[in-house]
């Protein structure tokens, strides 16, 4: 190789080097307490996490949870930018966490530790029912407005402890009255656990879901989740522990039908509508890879929504073959209105599938996120998802599987239908985006209950910059007459530069922070206000805003300027970790700044103001800052 060749090479290793440390990183692990109160935390495991960048044909960035060491690990690796990310489990307890704006910049690593929402949750396993029950009444106090998702583990499933046999349970909601708990009203439907077996090395966790609405609660109030065997006489024992609060009890009943309460809390999990999402389209038995609906390009599926915005959808499918992995495979998501062959509505996105391999077959999910207002619904019209392959002779071709079948060039895939028992009357499943079929695709649908128009540039909380209005004084050090902006501290680049507190004219009762100098003291000016703000996270962004006034618009003698260090430091004020922007292009009017995204380094930021004019006999040079603000940018779905 000749130098010049080693010289070329060299470079371009080191600009794809730079081109590495500019993609950002989403990690953290997914866990809840092992019960209300525990400090020791249990890790949410196989959970499906889907991350998209806004706008259209934005491929999604997939993972599941590690089930190995660090268990509940995930790792979503791609390009700057504005995340929407998923973080669900159709066919299990999990139900789905949504985060929204999370914004990132090149080369940051974003360590996110997150918890799904329950209404009950108790993963405790070092006791259980040492005898053989016919059921139980676990009570639980409802967080959300509707049940989705319940989970449980037993000890043993009451058929033939560790052996291959098993059975069906039956989960029911139930309103707390006064009288027995076999005379409580029921709420909703009566959901269908197929084949539990389980025992000894079988340990599962097992789970049922509803659609949106179809078990309403009233937060607040108390319900019991009722387990129990479909065949008459079945048994069963579950795990429980020593029950924590009085409230929250497990009613037994014994195999002749005589109940009480047990002074016990069940191995189980309820989850609701609670935290801004809605599931019209879930997945209510939880079966995986049922039966196949047919290989094809386009598959759609109607359905009717019940939030304002589309959040994620979770598609269940098996890729042929001889074809490359499912997680080297996508499809692209679209919504039409009025049905499978009406008018687009929104942004089209790419879900990227998320599977299992075992060289000449690929099965599990793909998926995909939106942005709040990237699709926007009108509950209980029909809409329809199409999923349409993307790959192509160029991603195809050549590939060959591990028994030796070569490629057959043509894309497509095979969606899993819901079961039998999991129908979805509200719409039905269309093959090549037009054959009407008589089932159902398996598939999770999450929507934002609010539409969350401009959700992108939302702030929430309090105000966390002190006397960020300027009306509150503190002496100054020249007397009685000079006075100050209270929670800022002055600093003076230029030891000439005039700063004070003053009212505007001529009511004079509201108050700016000054930079002034030029004709107004005959000298230059380089100064102005520094705060601090603790007590933030890293984790989190922050946006600052404010507005400025200035005599002498943006020139090469006259600038002013809103800035922000990352770092929290207040001693410098030419350091190169502020981030200024420059302002007003007009002057003698009031300029509103918005600042970007903001992630502290550590635990705090600075906020910095500052105006400079290299003048001393010009037209007076004042800079006036008022109303700023620091607010923390959302990350949930969004609220009214």
């Amino acid at each position: 190789m000749s130098l010049s060749t080693r010289a070329l090479a060299a470079t371009l290793l080191s600009s794809v080097a730079g081109l590495a440390n500019a993609q950002v990183v989403l990690t953290g692990r997914l866990t809840a307490p092992e019960y209300p109160g525990a400090e020791q935390t249990v890790p949410m495991t196989a959970v499906h996490c889907f991350a998209n960048l806004p706008g259209s044909w934005n491929q999604a960035v997939a993972f599941r949870t590690w089930e190995t060491h660090p268990a509940g690990w995930y790792y979503l690796p791609g390009s700057p930018g504005r995340y929407s990310v998923i973080f669900a489990d159709p066919a299990g307890f999990v139900r789905p966490l949504a985060l929204t704006n999370i914004y990132t910049a090149a080369g940051e690593k974003v360590g996110r530790d997150l918890t799904p929402r329950f209404d009950y949750a108790d993963f405790t396993q070092g006791a259980w029912d040492e005898k053989p029950a016919a059921g139980y009444y676990q009570t639980f106090v409802a967080v959300g407005t509707s049940i989705t998702q319940v989970g449980f583990k037993l000890a043993t499933d009451g058929v033939d402890g560790p052996g291959p046999l098993g059975q069906n349970l039956l989960v029911s909601i139930h309103r707390k009255t006064d009288g027995a708990p076999e005379t409580w009203p029921q709420v909703g439907l009566v959901a269908c656990v197929l084949d539990v077996d389980c025992g000894g090395p079988k340990n599962y966790w097992w789970s049922a879901g509803w659609d949106s609405g179809k078990v309403p609660t009233t937060p607040g109030l108390t319900y019991a989740v009722h387990l129990r065997a479909e065949s008459a006489g079945g048994r069963l024992q579950a795990f429980w522990r020593a029950a924590s609060y009085p409230q929250v009890d497990c009613y037994r009943v014994d195999p002749a039908g005589k109940g009480g309460f047990v002074g016990r809390n069940l191995c189980m999990t309820v989850g609701s509508d609670c935290d801004g999402l809605v599931i019209p389209y879930n997945k209510c038995v939880h079966k995986k890879f049922g039966e196949f609906g047919g290989f094809d390009r386009t598959w759609s599926q109607t359905w009717a929504p019940q939030g304002r915005s589309l959040a994620s959808v979770i598609l269940y499918a098996a890729t042929s073959g001889v074809q490359p992995s499912m997680n080297r495979q996508r499809v692209r998501v679209r919504v039409r209105v009025d049905g499978p062959d009406g008018e687009v509505v929104g942004v089209e996105k790419i879900a990227t599938g998320n599977a299992n391999y075992t060289g000449d077959a690929s099965w599990g999910v793909f998926g995909v996120s939106f942005a709040p207002g990237e699709v926007v619904l009108e509950p209980g019209r029909t809409y329809a998802v199409e999923f349409e392959s993307i790959e192509s002779y160029v991603t195809l071709h050549g590939y060959v599987n591990i028994k030796g079948m070569v490629s057959d060039d043509k894309p497509g895939f095979n969606p899993y239908r819901k079961h039998p028992r999991d129908g979805y009357a509200a719409g039905t499943a269309y093959r090549g985006g037009t054959a009407r079929q008589d089932f159902d695709l398996d598939m999770q649908i999450a929507e934002y209950e609010h539409e969350g128009a401009g959700w992108a540039d939302a702030v929430v909380g309090e105000n966390l910059i002190a006397n960020g209005d300027m009306q509150q004084a503190r002496p100054g050090a020249a007397g009685p007459n000079d006075l100050m902006p209270a929670a800022w501290e002055a600093f003076r680049i230029d030891p000439a530069t005039g700063l004070r507190l003053v009212a505007e004219p001529p009511q004079g009762v509201d108050f700016m922070a000054r930079v002034f100098g030029g004709s107004s003291t005959g000298n230059s000016a380089d100064g102005g206000f520094v705060q601090v703000v603790g007590g933030l996270r890293a984790v989190d962004t922050y946006r600052l805003a404010g507005r400025l006034r200035t005599t002498w618009p943006v020139d090469e003698k006259h600038v002013a300027m809103i800035g922000y260090d990352p770092t929290g430091q207040t001693t410098d004020p030419t350091a190169a970790t502020i981030s200024w922007t420059l302002l007003p292009a007009v002057s003698g009017l009031f300029v509103d700044h918005t600042s970007e995204p903001i992630r502290p380094k550590t635990d705090r930021i600075s906020v910095w103001l500052r105006a400079r004019t290299t003048q001393n006999d010009d037209y007076r040079f004042e800079a006036d800052f008022d109303h700023l603000t620091l607010h923390q940018i959302p990350t949930t779905p969004p609220t009214p």
